[in-house]
């Protein structure tokens, strides 16, 4: 029998969210789809896709400007892995206080 899961919520930037459950249940879901998901940028994308909402919007959008080198930014390879994406996202959303 095979374990599915959910696609993970939406991450809107808000208060009451942490940004490592989020990215928790997102790596579940690629865990229990491992073959779906091999691809680090496929990762990427979809997980900026459950992102919503104006505090969220700026951080996707320039994320996705580097990936590609557009809009100014120069293409910078270590984008196109999840662990990069971990900490861009974590350190962008990780209140001041909480990393003390």
């Amino acid at each position: 029998m095979k374990n599915t899961a959910e696609p993970p919520y939406f991450f809107q930037g808000e208060d009451n969210q942490d940004v490592r459950n989020w990215l928790t249940a997102c790596e579940d879901y690629f865990d229990r789809n491992p073959t779906q998901w091999e691809n680090h940028s496929h990762r990427i994308v979809f997980a900026s896709g459950k992102t919503k909402g104006n505090k969220v919007a700026p951080f996707s959008e320039k994320y996705q400007k580097v990936m590609g080198g557009l809009g100014g930014y120069t293409q910078d390879p270590s984008y196109f892995t999840w662990e990069r994406f971990r900490q861009e996202i974590i350190k962008q959303y990780i209140g001041i206080e909480e990393e003390r």
